[in-house]
């Protein structure tokens, strides 16, 4: 029944996705190199062509999040030390289109470096991981969508054994679990993934320390990002400085968190630095992008019944320092966004092999980081 669901499920997203001409396409990117911050783009449904369409004055938005509605954009500021870092929203005119600043300043987050930005489905919190300073921040949203002050700071301790890397926590993303009862915390520098229960209703503290699930990985791993199964109670951790995906059971009824799988990403560098994963609608093909030497995307099958790996493509993006990339709202596409290189390159994608071919496609953009297809 769960698969059947599923498979109407997908096919209704792409006939929704086929009905329309374009999507827009949100960029964020750092600013030193000189990007205007946060540009908006739209992506051809058809042929995958990209145009700009407008530029949000933005410093270092390295991490973007949508509200459902997709009327309310939320953004990271990724500074630190007597620039401290923060997180801002802006606001689309049901007008004319256009996006505005919501919020009057930015607020601090509370810790040095944010990278990522989750927003909860309901539109009542945002949640921030702060790189450097090692923490999560949790911010309530008001009715009109603006960030309020950070309601609640977890401050993360301890240390790993890459001493370059590890030598004190590092939080890389704050994920949301489908039925955002959970929010799922991977932190580079202590090598734990940290599953905090969440709690809308409770103002002052909406992430639950004391009931938190806590898996530590093989030392040395870096855990960077996750993406759980639509279906299956998996939830797939890309480890950034062992350059490999763990897949874990993931059952907090039972109270588990359990390593089922390790599988390599990274084929080529001596030392990894592997970044973003992400699944296809279906559940059936899991994507990670490699970075240092590799510059590739790594593409597995996903076992229908286990949710474990099998290897099937590395693929070059195209470009060089590939952090985020992205499907298109129906699958058919994977946008890759490649820092160094400055540029963001399209692939498509077969769905019943979940193979990727290069579309010639490419977009030129100062340091982009972060991709996120709008409605």
């Amino acid at each position: 029944m769960k698969q059947l669901f599923l498979t109407l499920w997908s096919a209704g997203l792409a006939l929704l996705a086929m009905a329309q001409t374009e999507w827009p396409l949100y960029i964020g990117t750092y600013t030193g190199t000189g990007s205007h911050g946060i540009y908006v783009a739209k992506v051809d449904a058809r042929t995958g062509a990209i145009r700009l369409v407008d530029s949000l004055a933005a410093d270092n938005p390295s991490y973007l999040a949508l509200n459902k509605a997709g009327n309310r954009l939320y953004a990271v500021t990724e500074n630190g030390g007597s620039n401290p870092g923060a997180a801002t929203s802006f606001m689309r005119e049901a007008g004319t289109g256009k996006w505005m600043p919501l919020n009057a300043s930015p607020q601090l987050t509370g810790g040095d470096h944010p990278c990522y930005i989750a927003v909860n489905k309901a539109g009542t919190h945002a949640v921030v991981a702060n790189y450097t300073g090692g923490s999560v921040s949790v911010f309530p949203i008001d009715q009109a969508g603006a960030l309020g002050a950070a309601s609640q700071l977890i401050q993360h301790r301890g240390s790993s054994v890459n001493k370059g890397r590890q030598e004190k926590p590092h939080v890389h993303s704050t994920i949301f679990s489908p039925n955002e009862q959970y929010l799922m915390v991977a932190d580079l520098g202590t090598d734990y993934i940290t599953a905090y229960p969440f709690n809308a209703n409770n103002a002052s503290a909406p992430l639950d320390t004391a009931k938190a699930l806590r898996l530590k990985l093989s030392a040395g791993a870096g855990p960077r990002h996750v993406s759980f199964h639509p279906t299956l109670p998996i939830v797939y951790v890309m480890e950034e400085l062992s350059g490999k995906v763990a897949v874990v059971r993931f059952a907090p009824q039972q109270r588990q968190l359990q390593v089922l799988q390790t599988i390599q990403s990274d084929r080529v560098s001596k030392q990894p630095g592997s970044a973003d994963i992400h699944l296809s609608p279906d559940g059936k093909f899991l994507y990670a992008s490699n970075r240092i030497e590799a510059n590739d995307l790594a593409v597995f099958a996903v076992d229908a019944g286990t949710g474990q790996l099998r290897f099937v493509q590395s693929i070059s993006t195209g470009g060089i320092k590939p952090r985020n990339f992205t499907l298109s709202p129906d699958g058919r596409f994977v946008l890759v966004a490649n820092q160094e290189s400055n540029n963001i390159v399209l692939f498509h994608r077969h769905a019943g092999t979940g193979l990727l071919t290069p579309a010639n496609v490419t977009l030129s953009l100062p340091s982009p980081v972060c991709l996120v297809f709008g409605q």
